[in-house]
């Protein structure tokens, strides 16, 4: 429940973000039945609480949280077909290109029970699995910081603003040194202790700078939308980090962008732990 939750929270704030982009003609449907005719094409399909029937085109994704998804015989989809809580039916003519993921309760555990058994089929599965509650934990980590901490993480966005193209640098030297760290440290006697050590605090540094990043990104957006100076910072974080996961789905410059946007909150919040130490030196 709390999983449909926090997927329900995330897609309406997603909606609030495309009414602008109406006009690129996606049908974005909740708590209702979204349905696509023959010969009628349209850029992605989005449902919550609703099912998704298509006989017609579509140029990019088909999303439906909490419902089913039904491809006729005459339906092409260009890009994913991805279905939370609900299941997939496909026609025997149609026509996916892209990846089609379906997860629910029966798929989980019949996923599950063919990973122990060492098959490779649903492994793929797993990993949508995996992922997806990896994103919930930054999901929750981030509202907790945003209502528990929200002048650092401000001050983190803030120093990422100002200083983007240094952060970036940062970032970029800070990946380069990684391997070549853990390298020194695992042929050395002492360094052996201190690698765990290394390994949590870059993490925490990295997941850090992935929220600040996300929460400007959250900030610009909604700075574009609504003329207000009275936005939420848990909603400019939640924004932000949707908006970067669906980065990672556009096709081929896609992961770059997102790779550059994630490098410089990695390197900015390197750059503010070293400024704020020769502040205080």
């Amino acid at each position: 429940m709390k999983f449909k939750l926090t997927v329900i929270f995330s897609i309406i704030i997603f909606f609030c973000l495309s009414v602008p982009a109406a006009r690129a003609n996606n049908i974005i449907k909740i708590g209702s039945d979204a349905a696509l005719e023959k010969n009628q094409t349209v850029n992605n399909i989005i449902t919550i609480n609703g099912q998704i029937t298509v006989s017609g085109l579509v140029e990019n994704n088909v999303i439906a949280i909490g419902g089913p998804v039904v491809l006729t015989g005459k339906s092409v989809v260009r890009g994913n077909v991805f279905c939370i809580g609900g299941i997939i039916a496909r026609g025997s003519g149609s026509q996916v290109f892209g990846k089609v993921t379906e997860i629910n309760s029966a798929g989980i555990t019949k996923s599950l029970r063919s990973f122990f058994r060492g098959d490779t089929d649903d492994w793929s599965a797993i990993l949508n699995i995996l992922f997806l509650f990896f994103q919930i934990i930054i999901v929750i980590f981030a509202i907790l910081l945003a209502l528990i901490l929200p002048r650092q993480l401000t001050r983190f966005k803030q120093t990422i603003q100002t200083n983007k193209l240094r952060s970036f640098f940062y970032g970029l030297l800070a990946s380069l040194m990684i391997t070549p760290l853990l390298i020194l440290l695992v042929i050395s006697i002492i360094g052996i202790y201190l690698i765990p050590t290394l390994c949590i605090a870059i993490a925490i540094i990295f997941l850090l700078g992935y929220i600040a990043v996300a929460a400007l990104l959250g900030d610009f957006t909604l700075s574009k939308i609504w003329d207000s100076k009275n936005k939420s910072l848990v909603g400019q974080t939640i924004l932000g980090l949707i908006l970067l996961m669906i980065l990672g789905w556009i096709p081929y410059v896609g992961w770059l962008i997102k790779a550059i946007i994630v490098t410089i909150g990695w390197g900015g919040m390197l750059y503010f732990l070293f400024s704020h130490r020769k502040r205080r030196a």
